[in-house]
């Protein structure tokens, strides 16, 4: 129940919903408090949430703005700014996404006929100079032989240094441009500087609030596609999905406010800021939503739509309002959104919900909230919130996630290389309102912890560098020096257990379901620093095939280490195309990086960038990988250093049939499965 006394400041309140047509205002008598609140600092709060009325979620709000400037913000927290995904068999290859039906952004979209590439005109190998905007959307048609050739460059976005990102659902092209970075609380740094002092109710918006673009193009035929519908949105993307039709934005929003009088530090100063915060109009605080191609502006949400913590009182605030925006497809105009004023690090979305989830440090505590979202036919509401311990790594944070059979599985962390590690995997079960844990690993029965024990220092001194779901198991890997594979037994959701493991050299960074029997790591080959033994090989990018057809014994079936090279699909999943030809053969890529030195005299040596492509083929009957061979960057350009320096951290592949393009920066390099690397390109 949220707290009665939580009313100390009164403030104007905006009845105005995303999507409506008419904006009204409704004005509350203002009584000034006397004295400051004792506030306890600004945290994220583990408890449940609450939907709140206008007026006590803009004392929440303005709580935390208050607290952002004039109070110590608590140092302990800090930030970080598929269980179903053998493909079927079907033409070409799609985003590779974490749940089946769940569909994720990524730079490059293909339907089989046209490819769409989110494009830079600063990676443009000739300028040019009928498309000003810096982003635009490359448009290439399949011809009968396979080629492809332009047939419509799509304008989408003025803003510079942004990141594209693109969906393609039926005959709706949608664009996100926003601005890479962190956007939560971690620190201070991302707050804009106060810019005056004045006491004018003018003054409380920044000019440059960050904003990110949602674009909605008409590609019922691609060669006149055209920009339908243009959205601008206050804040910075923190994620987004698309769930049977639906585009679900989730961003975040911190109103900027300068209207502080910051001369000096002494209690009647403070008071007298509170007392101005309080008077302020909610609207300067909360985010907007622009239509561009009309003009029109609204608020982007109702604040009586609105969820803070159930924990919330008078001396407590959040400086920052978290939203979930649902956007038709069909009919872009029809949108509302639901927002929270809290902590959010990122997302999971499954086919039925959508969890946020944020980590609270503490000392030696560290603890994380996951409030779940529900989705219907029509709309989505808050339903359930859960606490569990840890956080959830640096890497690939929503592939900790998944939900099955009505349960959310969680495999959380905490400690150091020090101190050691605890790694733990929870069964979450909604119960009322409440995400309720019926189940963690390790546990009094099943007491084998998740990762090697030291055999000196006695703790577990290896962190956790990959996790995936796979229907009832899940699989772990954790790593200092070698690389244990464990696979985790789900079948009884409230008795997990460590089912088996596998001690291999290296890591991998990313795990990839092929079939029940078969798992394919991506990650890289590191030496044992500890062995007495000469390393038989060199670090780099390595790819690795597992049989896991009995949990019991896992066991490494084949490697491929390409030296000295990375690839970004540690990273980012997306990089990787799969793609099932016939019942037994799944083909897949991989982008790769790599720095090449020439010359013999270390005075005159010369560093060039190579990126290829490598190809591979899994036989699932025979459990083979294949690397069949790569496809690379070969520009046709007398000086290789006048060309753009892009990195292969954005390149992606399509595969169809027998035909490969390869997309690096804003172009494609075409091929066949049987010679890939005889290529064609820059096309």
């Amino acid at each position: 129940m949220y707290h009665k006394h939580l009313l100390g400041i009164a403030a104007l309140t905006i009845l105005s919903g995303c999507g409506g047509n008419n904006e009204q205002a409704n004005t509350a008598d203002t009584q000034k408090a006397a004295t400051l609140p004792n506030f306890t600092g600004i945290s994220v709060s583990t408890a449940p949430l609450e939907k709140v009325t206008n007026s006590q979620f803009t004392t929440h709000l303005k709580n935390g703005i208050f607290m952002r400037y004039h109070q110590p913000i608590d140092t302990r927290l800090e930030h970080n700014n598929q269980s179903d995904s053998v493909n079927a068999s079907t033409s070409f290859s799609t985003t590779n996404q974490q749940e089946q039906d769940v569909h994720e952004a990524d730079r490059v979209k293909y339907d089989g006929n046209y490819l769409y590439i989110a494009a830079n005109s600063n990676n443009d190998l000739v300028p040019q100079i009928d498309n000003p905007q810096p982003h635009y959307i490359r448009i290439l048609k399949r011809t009968e032989s396979g080629m492809l050739e332009s047939v419509k460059d799509l304008p989408t976005s003025h803003t510079e240094y942004s990141e594209q990102n693109l969906y393609l659902e039926q005959n709706t092209l949608v664009s996100i441009n926003s601005q890479p970075g962190w956007f939560s609380i971690g620190g201070a740094l991302t707050i804009e500087p106060l810019r005056t002092q004045t006491t004018s109710n003018e003054s409380f918006i920044a000019q440059d609030i960050p904003q990110f673009e949602i674009s909605f193009a008409d590609i019922t035929t691609p060669e006149q596609a055209n920009i339908s519908q243009q959205y601008t949105i206050d804040g910075a993307l923190i994620d987004s999905r698309i769930i049977d039709g639906t585009l679900y934005i989730v961003s975040n929003f911190r109103p900027t406010y300068s209207n502080f009088d910051l001369s000096n530090s002494d209690t009647q100063t403070q008071l007298k800021n509170y007392q101005a915060l309080a008077e302020t109009d909610i609207r300067h605080l909360i985010p907007s939503i622009t239509r561009t191609d009309t003009n029109q502006t609204q608020a982007l949400f109702d604040t009586n739509d609105c969820y803070i913590s159930q924990s919330a009182s008078q001396v407590t605030g959040y400086d920052a309002i978290m939203s979930i925006t649902r956007i038709s497809l069909s009919n872009p105009t029809q949108h509302n959104t639901v927002c929270v004023n809290t902590e959010i690090e990122g997302i999971y979305a499954s086919k039925n919900a959508l969890y946020t989830y944020s980590t609270h440090y503490e000392e030696k505590n560290i603890n994380s909230v996951i409030h779940k979202f529900k989705f219907d036919t029509q709309t989505f509401n808050y339903v359930a919130s859960g606490t569990i311990s840890g956080h959830f790594g640096q890497n690939l944070k929503n592939l900790r996630f998944s939900e099955y059979n009505d349960h959310l599985r969680v495999v959380t962390s905490s400690g150091d290389f020090l101190e050691g590690f605890q790694h733990k995997l929870h069964v979450l079960a909604q119960e009322g309102t409440e995400l309720t844990s019926i189940a963690e690993l390790p546990n009094q029965t099943n007491t084998t912890p998740i990762g090697k024990i030291n055999s000196v220092s006695g703790v577990v001194d290896e962190d956790i560098y990959a996790v995936r779901f796979f229907n009832d198991l899940a699989y772990v890997v954790t790593f200092q020096q070698t690389d244990p594979l464990y696979v985790i037994n789900l079948t009884t959701p409230a008795a997990p257990y460590i089912a088996g493991a596998l001690e291999v050299p290296g890591y991998s960074a990313y795990l990839h379901p092929i079939s029940e029997s078969l798992l394919l790591g991506i990650g890289q080959e590191v030496e044992d620093i500890n062995s007495t033994e000469p390393a038989n090989l060199t670090q780099g990018a390595k790819v690795s095939l597992f049989d896991v057809s009995d949990i019991t014994a896992p066991t490494q079936l084949s490697s491929k280490v390409f030296p000295d090279a990375y690839t970004p699909a540690e990273y980012n999943y997306r990089a990787l195309s799969f793609l099932q030809t016939q019942p037994q053969l799944h083909k897949f890529s991989m982008p790769l990086e790599k720095w090449e030195q020439t010359g013999i005299d270390p005075k005159s040596y010369q560093w060039t960038k190579r990126n290829q492509l490598a190809l591979f083929e899994i036989n699932t009957e025979t459990k083979a990988l294949s690397h069949i061979g790569d496809s690379g960057i070969k520009y046709d350009a007398p000086n290789i250093y006048n060309l753009p320096l892009i990195h292969g951290n954005d390149d992606r592949a399509v595969l169809q049939d027998d035909h490969i393009y390869y997309v690096h920066g804003n172009y494609t390099w075409y091929s066949l499965w049987q010679t890939p690397s005889q290529n064609t390109g820059p096309l």
